[in-house]
């Protein structure tokens, strides 16, 4: 069975016996030679918690949440976009306020389609915000049974997840749950502090008869040492653990007028296997002292409806590439990408940013 056909069983309308549930994947990481690993920093304490894996309770930490990892699983598909090998729907919008041009795409605004970069937006020549447009009032007036207008503006809402939270059609908000899930654990961690420190190379600051000019204080400008101070903590670990789940259940979900439903469902997986053979090739630097080494090759497991097992799905990432390709052809979808600018609502409130920000520097 080829791994379209795999998916399109899993992906039919038709219920039937044992059919997959949907697709997990596993890697395997570890901090170089133990180094000290650096959680994402938050205001509250760090947070190690339980979590059961394989039937076995760890403390865990997590190292990239389900919305970052998603991020980054964006940030890879916004680099094919930008090579011209992405090939699926997808809205963008450039601001120019004075020398500056900016670009945002539904790829990395935070909200995607549903982003106010993106709604408030204007066709060029249009003064008209893009979500008082026509298309745009059609994408708000989408549904679960009828997705199409999303799945030709900026495919990949549909598999990372989408909520209009500011307008509302017959149908309700429209609202889509995210499809795959990833995130990175620590296991096993153990808070670590540690103290750090700087010492400016000349010592002006330590200099007692070195006066700064009138009005420029050494310290200000980072011409005086640092003291010892406490840093964030880090945890040491004995493992990382990149995990995610496509769920065939949500996909099953989406359903559309103009598309044959599976083969839509399906361009939407292998979208998904495409993104994490990606993620997976970039490598494991999450952040600052926050780097991990794959210790085992990425596993990609199907899980089946009433079996407690995986079978493994060996899927290269040129055969994974090459369905995709495969998958955008045969799919057809009309491609209604818009290319939108910042207008009278967007562009002023961009140069006023910019504006204080070079009067306070």
């Amino acid at each position: 069975m080829t791994l379209t056909d795999l998916l399109k069983s899993g992906l039919g309308d038709e219920s039937v016996a044992q059919r997959a549930a949907g697709i997990e994947f596993r890697q395997r990481l570890e901090p170089p030679f133990g180094q000290l690993t650096m959680p994402p920093v938050y205001e509250a304490p760090l947070e190690i918690h339980p979590r059961s894996i394989d039937g076995t309770v760890h403390d865990v930490i997590e190292l990239d949440s389900v919305g970052s990892s998603a991020n980054r699983l964006e940030e890879r598909l916004l680099d094919e976009h930008r090579a011209e090998r992405y090939g699926l729907p997808l809205a963008t919008t450039t601001i120019a306020a004075g020398e500056h041009e900016f670009v945002i795409t539904t790829l990395e605004a935070p909200h995607r389609l549903m982003d106010a970069w993106i709604r408030l937006s204007e066709l060029p020549g249009s003064d008209q915000a893009f979500e008082d447009s026509d298309q745009g009032r059609e994408i708000s007036l989408a549904s679960p049974g009828a997705l199409d207008p999303i799945l030709e503006t900026s495919a990949h809402d549909l598999l990372f997840g989408t909520w209009d939270s500011h307008r509302t059609g017959p149908s309700g908000q429209v609202r889509v749950a995210r499809s795959l899930t990833t995130t990175v654990l620590g296991l096993r961690p153990r808070e670590v502090r540690t103290i750090a420190a700087r010492r400016d190379p000349l010592n002006l600051g330590e200099a007692k008869d070195v006066k700064a000019p009138k009005g420029l204080k050494l310290s200000e400008q980072g011409l005086s040492s640092i003291p010892p101070q406490r840093r964030r903590p880090g945890v040491s670990i004995d493992e990382a653990l990149f995990v995610g789940f496509l769920s065939f259940a949500s996909l099953r979900r989406l359903r559309f007028q103009r598309y044959d439903n599976v083969e839509a469902r399906v361009l939407l997986a292998l979208l998904a296997l495409h993104a994490i053979t990606l993620r997976v090739g970039e490598g494991w630097s999450l952040r600052s002292e926050c780097d991990l080494i794959p210790t085992a090759d990425l596993q990609i497991l199907v899980r089946t409806a009433g079996s407690s097992g995986a079978e493994s799905l060996p899927a290269a990432p040129e055969e994974v590439a090459g369905a995709f390709a495969d998958a955008r052809q045969s799919t057809a979808i009309n491609d209604r990408s818009v290319h939108l600018v910042g207008g009278s609502r967007l562009t002023p409130l961009v140069q006023r940013a910019l504006e204080k920000e070079s009067t306070s520097g």
